[in-house]
């Protein structure tokens, strides 16, 4: 037989898909609403993960320096002490006039208070209002061994009961590390699903397409067709069903994250989004390339399949 150029293999595949063009509908369909999912999955991971990181924050702990060691000289001292730590990320020195300050900004309710003479004096003396440092640390694993080690630091304020002032919140920021990783998990596991239900469908109904043509399939062999020229349709087949389905749910799904981070952000103002302007090349070559992979591999499995090639 002739060469042909792949401008008649296109031809032959369009007219294919118009031929079955209920199924190859149904197919762009199904495959572009398993996309759109898989993209809000992807993209809902990618905020939950955000927000989740935000809280993580809490991974801080606060070392309250003695009224005995407000020098400039000791202050220094104990920065240096504690940045020598092998689990400290960084440090922030906070004046007790800072968290003054940052109480009367929590207290609104009481802020007249803060104004008579009398009161604030009162604060002043109170022994929570101490100079501090902020304490950012690296690794969840070891915060006991540094909270150990901020306890025997001299300068550290002690309690009336002698206990070293140290304030941590390990047990939330480890109930938050684990939410983290089941959310992290189960997210996973719904777009490993939904890829598999891609393949599926995609393969089933390729070989739908196979089966409605195996006449057409026959004539082509007993004329002497080979098994490419048979079976190279089907894969542009599979192809341009996948491309044109990931087309389709990319210009979805701006529409959708748009519409959705809008909507939300209108009534809240505590979650914060991944700009989907960060996302947008990622999640259209995924869409491409998941779309035109699934379509591919539909249509060579059901091709070899049904075919026998």
């Amino acid at each position: 037989m002739r060469k042909y150029s792949m401008l008649f293999f296109v031809k032959q595949s369009l007219q294919g898909l118009f031929k079955n063009s209920l199924m190859s509908v149904t197919a762009v369909f199904i495959l572009t609403a398993c996309l759109i999912l898989t993209g809000c999955f992807a993209l809902l991971m990618l905020n939950t993960n955000l927000n989740l990181e935000q809280l993580d924050s809490l991974n801080k702990i606060v070392f309250f320096i003695g009224r005995d060691y407000e020098s400039e000289e000791e202050i220094q001292r104990i920065k240096d002490q504690i940045t020598a730590l092998d689990n400290v990320d960084s440090i922030k020195f906070i004046s007790k006039e800072e968290a003054l300050e940052t109480l009367k900004e929590k207290s609104a309710a009481f802020a007249g208070l803060f104004e008579d003479p009398e009161f604030y004096a009162k604060v002043q003396k109170d022994s929570r209002i101490l100079n501090s440092i902020e304490i950012t640390y690296k690794n969840i694993g070891e915060v006991n061994t540094l909270d150990y080690q901020l306890r025997i630091i001299e300068g550290v304020a002690k309690d009336d009961n002698g206990t070293p002032n140290v304030k941590h919140q390990i047990e939330v920021s480890e109930f938050i590390k684990n939410i983290r990783d089941i959310v992290m998990l189960v997210l996973l596991g719904f777009l490993l699903v939904l890829f598999l239900l891609a393949i599926f469908i995609i393969l089933n109904t390729i070989k739908l397409s196979v089966y409605s043509r195996r006449n057409e399939i026959e004539i082509m062999r007993y004329i002497g067709a080979t098994n490419f020229f048979i079976v190279f349709p089907f894969l542009l087949e599979g192809i341009i069903i996948g491309l044109l389905s990931a087309l389709i749910a990319y210009a979805a799904q701006v529409y959708i994250y748009g519409g959705t981070v809008s909507a939300i952000e209108q009534r809240t103002e505590v979650l914060d989004f991944v700009p989907f302007s960060e996302v947008s090349a990622g999640v259209f070559l995924t869409f491409v390339l998941t779309g035109v992979l699934c379509g591919l591999f539909g249509s060579a499995v059901s091709s070899r399949k049904h075919l026998k090639v």
